[in-house]
């Protein structure tokens, strides 16, 4: 989240708490008693992954002010989420981000709020504010290519026949079309990477942001704050991020993605030898050990083919930037910080 000053807040990707299994973003500022129905003017869904979008719809719902923002590189997903609207029930029992996303398209077609859906591709603007600090978010990303990509793909999109049900499994290209973002707050600037990828392609990805001149056309200062792109990961990562858009040794932040076992050790490593100090929102490996009866163990065994414990701990973040310009860092107990290697 994103905090504009003039009681005006930026929601970016939503995710669910552990615990109460309610948006982390809307707990966060009611906790603050930010009037989230007047005061929070956007929401920004990177990328239509679960861990993205995860109570999106809520959020919506009570943001009575805020545009829903999204890539214009809509998967056939999305895309198919808007066909459900005139031919009943095609989703019911699909995959989540599916119905999250329809759920936020009906809810905007019921409410007479389809204005207040915007798609998004590099050098969008959400806001340019000129008044007594200047503050400015533009979307790195997608590239005009990684769209029309995106759009092509919706013809190879198909359903079996006598199928129920449409299950997409995610395009692996998808973190392509993720939006990334620079933002500038006065003096200060960041980097919020999302899950944007690089594979090399010059039109896809980090390299098409590179070969765009987007950063010297508008005139993008470098940063001091990354969120770093992809939870660490290899394919996140482009030499140029630290070389064109990053001060030396920045301030890093990441968070951990389960399932890929991500940030790896030596992720960590390399974004450690770049940073001035990095942040991962939780212990990306999952330490404590469940004990099962011994029996119930050697079923598990028997049934699958791979078993992890999972940390679910939700780790937070705040970040305010003082008059003199440093930043006043505080994180909850379950954030993990790591000293930057100096140079």
């Amino acid at each position: 989240m994103l905090c504009l000053g003039y009681r005006r807040w930026f929601i970016i990707d939503s995710c669910l708490c552990p615990e109460t299994k309610k948006p982390v973003a809307l707990s966060y500022l009611q906790g603050l008693g930010v009037d989230v129905s007047r005061d929070v003017i956007g929401i920004l869904i990177t990328h239509w992954h679960s861990d993205h979008i995860a109570g999106a719809y809520e959020l919506l719902k009570v943001c009575l002010k805020a545009k829903l923002h999204c890539s214009s590189a809509l998967m056939s997903r999305e895309a198919m989420s808007i066909a459900s609207l005139y031919k009943k029930d095609i989703f019911s029992n699909t995959d989540i981000e599916i119905r999250e996303f329809s759920q936020i398209i009906k809810f905007l077609f019921e409410t007479k709020g389809r204005d207040r859906l915007v798609l998004v591709k590099n050098r969008h603007a959400f806001f340019d504010y000129r008044q007594d600090v200047s503050t400015r978010l533009v979307a790195l990303s997608p590239s005009d290519v990684a769209t029309t990509q995106a759009i092509a793909k919706l013809a190879t999109l198909k359903v079996k026949e006598g199928d129920q049900r449409i299950r997409n499994i995610v395009p692996e290209n998808e973190n392509l079309n993720a939006v990334a973002l620079h933002f500038t707050f006065g003096d200060l600037s960041i980097i919020l990477g999302a899950d944007l990828e690089e594979t090399g392609n010059p039109q896809t990805g980090w390299s098409a942001v590179f070969n765009s001149n987007i950063i010297s056309e508008l005139s993008l200062p470098v940063a001091s704050l990354f969120k770093v792109s992809h939870h660490g990961s290899q394919t996140g990562y482009h030499d140029k991020i630290w070389q064109e858009l990053l001060t030396d040794k920045p301030l890093s932040i990441t968070t951990p993605y389960s399932r890929s076992h991500l940030p790896k050790p030596e992720n960590i490593t390399r974004l450690k030898a770049l940073s001035s100090k990095l942040l991962v929102t939780r212990d990306p490996k999952a330490s404590k050990k469940i004990k099962r009866d011994p029996m119930v163990e050697r079923e598990l065994k028997a049934i699958v083919k791979e078993k992890r414990t999972i940390n679910d701990k939700m780790g937070h973040i705040q970040i305010r930037i003082p008059l003199d310009g440093k930043f006043d860092i505080s994180a909850n107990e379950h954030v993990v910080s790591y000293s930057g290697k100096s140079s």
